[in-house]
Parts: C-alpha cells; structure tokens; sequence
C-alpha cells in the first residue's frame, strides 16, 4: 500500500468511525443521549453538523495532501 492509498485509508476510517457513531446515537436505542441539550440544542443537532464539518475539513486535507504529492 503506497502513501497516496495509506492515508486516504485513514481519512476514511476517522470519518466512517465518526459517521456511524453519530448514526448510532440517534438511533431509537440511544434517543435520549441524542435529545440530551448542550448548549440550547440537541447533541444529535451539534453531532450531524460534526459530521458536515468534519467532512469538509477531510476533503479538504485529502486534496491538499493530493495536490501537494502531484506537484513534486
């Protein structure tokens, strides 16, 4: 596995990680965690935009590092 596969691997494994537990949490199973307040919103509001965020900040790093690797 090169550089370039490795830590595209690791990119997704974070993301997939968070993804699922935050799908997780707002399941039926875990619905009061998800409706627990933290800051006058619910913690499944502040978990999907986690997600949002942390999805850009992973693209970003991953076209970034792509870019910096296709220029050398």
């Amino acid at each position: 596995m090169n550089s370039k596969e490795k830590f595209s691997a690791i990119l997704l494994a974070v993301y997939t990680v968070m993804y699922f537990g935050i799908a997780l949490m707002v399941s039926a199973t875990f619905k009061d965690i998800a409706a627990t307040q933290v800051a006058g919103m619910p913690l499944a509001i502040w978990g999907g935009l986690l997600v949002i965020i942390t999805g850009v900040i992973i693209t970003r790093l991953y076209l970034k590092r792509m870019d910096a690797e296709e220029n050398e």
